[in-house]
């Protein structure tokens, strides 16, 4: 045997890795789900006013949708960064357009979400702000100085996102510039922050998008490190998840699950309290029900999930 073929005995010898076990630390490489979620693209949605679009011409990260959200009142929400339609519409579940604002406002839109009240929260990145928004769509506050950077308790660093604790206080993952989560009172007031740059347990190389489950919990989607950070709601380490992909999103849904959103691999993940994959949708490409490009998601109460996707495109899928 020659030196060059040592090393193909070698694999050839090893037992290869069963779908379960690759399921609890690579599923990303799992080609079949584990089950049918039973999800469906929606076609033709959203339905936009005559001569508006998403994004901009050609695509791209910088026109591209960056954020999506849904409220009580099954009101669906898409936050995009072309100039050739208001960065903020509103539509109803059959994609009809219901309001839109926010022309001029932001540098560069990234994530939204609505809270229980269904109030909607803005993130804007590029202007290392925060916007909190009435169902109506009346400016009710600006957290963070547009146009200056920082890290404390008035200031961000290219912000990504925000979750809802359990007892009414918020918690921004920031972000780009800052690599820590910072964290609020229901009221507004500043309480603390945890994480620095790193890539040990509690650092972040990413921190993209942050969730919380009804314990109170946070889940905080490191992206560039393909992991999951969980911490206990004063930013204690509990323990990570590294199996999934590399999460862009990740939403905690009413049904007691995780989704998480994987651009890089096109698919949704299915997850449990526990870091169990139940299963995934999705497949690469640009077309309809195609998942590449994905950059956020959002789960309705009635199951329905809005994706972002940085191409220029935002998609419903619904349960068959």
């Amino acid at each position: 045997m020659t030196f060059e073929d040592a090393p193909l005995k070698e694999v050839l010898a090893k037992p290869a890795i069963d779908v379960e076990t690759r399921l609890k630390v690579r599923a990303w490489e799992v080609e079949e789900s584990p089950s049918d979620l039973g999800y469906e693209v929606v076609k033709e949605w959203p339905k936009l006013p005559h001569g508006w679009m998403l994004g901009g011409v050609g695509g791209g990260i910088e026109v591209g949708v960056a954020g999506v959200a849904v409220d009580t009142k099954n009101r669906y929400y898409v936050y995009h960064r072309g100039k050739r339609a208001p960065p903020l519409l509103c539509f109803n579940r059959e994609g009809t357009l219901a309001n839109s604002w926010g022309e001029g406002v932001y540098v560069r839109p990234h994530m939204g979400q609505c809270d229980e009240r269904d109030n909607v929260w803005l993130i804007d990145d590029g202007g290392h702000v925060l916007y909190y928004y009435s169902p109506d769509g009346e400016l009710l506050k600006t957290l963070g100085t547009k146009g200056v950077p920082g890290e404390d308790g008035t200031h961000f660093n290219q912000p990504t996102d925000i979750a809802f604790g359990s007892k009414g206080q918020f918690y921004v993952s920031d972000g780009y510039g800052n690599k820590r989560v910072a964290y609020f009172d229901k009221d507004l007031n500043f309480i603390g922050q945890w994480g620095s740059e790193g890539e040990g347990q509690g650092e972040f190389v990413l921190p993209h998008a942050i969730t919380a489950d009804r314990d109170g919990l946070i889940y905080v989607a490191d992206r560039t490190k393909w992991r999951v950070q969980i911490f206990t709601p004063e930013g204690e380490f509990l323990r990570q998840w590294t199996h999934i992909g590399k999460p862009y999103d990740v939403v905690y849904a009413s049904d007691g699950y995780f989704y998480v959103c994987d651009g890089t691999n096109a698919r949704v993940t299915k997850v449990d309290a526990s870091g169990t994959i139940k299963g995934f949708f999705g497949a690469p490409g640009q077309g309809s029900g195609q998942l590449s490009s994905a950059h956020a998601i959002a789960v309705a109460p009635n199951g329905d999930i809005l994706t972002a996707h940085l191409d220029g495109r935002a998609q419903l899928f619904s349960l068959k």
